[in-house]
């Protein structure tokens, strides 16, 4: 034989070898036994009996509290409009004008025929002064002083008509002028610079943006349940990673004949949030049962392609801690825990971290 061959048979022999001796300690490590000092840490907690939630899903719709269409008091033509759709106002802001010449004009008229009727009832004061003191001499008429008393008074009832004219063109004028009723955003124009307005015509659409409130429609089975409180929270798809604590605002007991449903008015618990009227809202409502079940943790479960759910319970073995796997059937979930209807008992034990990788049997120690 060669050397060339010699030395292709050797390294053969060697190959052959190194493969037989790594199978050998693979195998060694697969089936060897796990030992007691070696074994999985793991988190558990004991299976407990709890009263049980049930927790109500629905959509709502954000909705202002105050919804205006507002519009003149009078009519005339508008000269002024200072804000578009879209813009925040304030209360007591002014929105439009309209053309004040005529009024203007009427007040005028108006406070000059005060002034005159009250002149008019300085002359006969002045009158009725001298009336008075001739008849005390007796150089006068007492008929005549009884004539002029009479003039006074009607003077004064002229005058009290004319500051009731005074009083009225101010506040037809003071109506050419519309401000806003309250605090909020301008979600629609109807009005523009030149144009003829007359009373009830809208002009503006203004929403109030505080103290926004969200409606829902509930199914009429829940209003009893309802109405002895529950636990509310909000989710927005704005605000797609915030869970926002809420509370109900009141229960509007008039049901939809067609669909059979009340309205559940529910607030945020903070006025500072980025959403708007007509915005989407998912509202998670928790209602006690009146029953008590069996419940574990969600991260206790194990999850299978084929739809089956087990979980790992301990299972004491001499001086060994062993898992063992069961399969469940769950119920509802809420607050964290998910309720078990069968598959476990109260008091048993079952591991809530560390239970990716177990195995049947596979020996564990309980981490601090």
């Amino acid at each position: 034989m060669s050397v060339k061959h010699l030395l292709v048979s050797c390294r053969s022999s060697i190959a052959v070898f190194a493969s037989l001796l790594c199978g050998a300690v693979l195998t060694a490590q697969f089936f060897s036994p796990v030992r007691a000092d070696t074994a999985i840490p793991v988190v558990v907690e004991t299976v407990r009996t709890v009263p049980l939630v049930n927790n109500l899903e629905l959509s709502g719709t954000v909705t202002s509290p105050h919804v205006s269409q507002i519009s003149t008091a009078v009519p005339g033509l508008v000269s002024a409009v200072h804000f578009d759709s879209g813009a925040a106002v304030e209360a007591g802001e002014v929105l439009l004008e309209l053309d004040p010449a005529l009024e203007e004009m009427a007040l005028r008229q108006a406070k000059a025929e005060r002034a005159e009727a009250e002149a008019e009832l300085a002359d006969t004061y002045r009158r009725l002064g001298i009336a008075e003191n001739l008849a005390k001499r007796s150089f006068g008429p007492q008929n005549a002083v009884d004539l002029l008393k009479t003039e006074v008074a009607t003077k004064k009832a002229v005058i009290d008509r004319r500051k009731a004219q005074e009083a009225s063109a101010e506040e037809r004028l003071s109506r050419h002028v519309v401000k806003a009723p309250y605090a909020g955003v301008i979600s629609r124009r109807m009005a523009e610079a030149g144009q003829w307005i007359v009373p009830g015509a809208p002009v503006f659409e203004l929403v109030a943006m505080n103290g926004l409130r969200i409606d829902v429609p509930v199914p009429q089975q829940y209003y009893p349940q309802l109405e002895n409180g529950a636990e509310v929270s909000l989710r927005f798809d704005a605000l797609p990673d915030s869970v926002l604590p809420a509370r109900i605002g009141a229960l509007i007991p008039v049901s939809d004949p067609a669909v059979r449903t009340f309205t559940l008015r529910v607030l945020p618990a903070s006025d500072r949030l980025s959403i708007t009227p007509g915005m989407s809202a998912r509202v998670s409502i928790s209602l006690q049962s009146g029953r008590e079940g069996i419940v574990v943790s969600r991260d206790a479960l194990v999850r299978y392609p084929d739809g089956r759910i087990t979980v790992w319970v301990l299972d004491g073995n001499g001086d060994k801690t062993l898992v063992k796997e069961r399969r469940i059937e769950i119920g509802n979930s809420f607050d964290g825990v998910v309720h078990v209807r069968s598959g476990l008992k109260e008091g048993e034990r079952v591991v809530v971290r560390g239970n990716e990788s177990l195995r049947e049997g596979q020996v564990v120690r309980l981490a601090s």
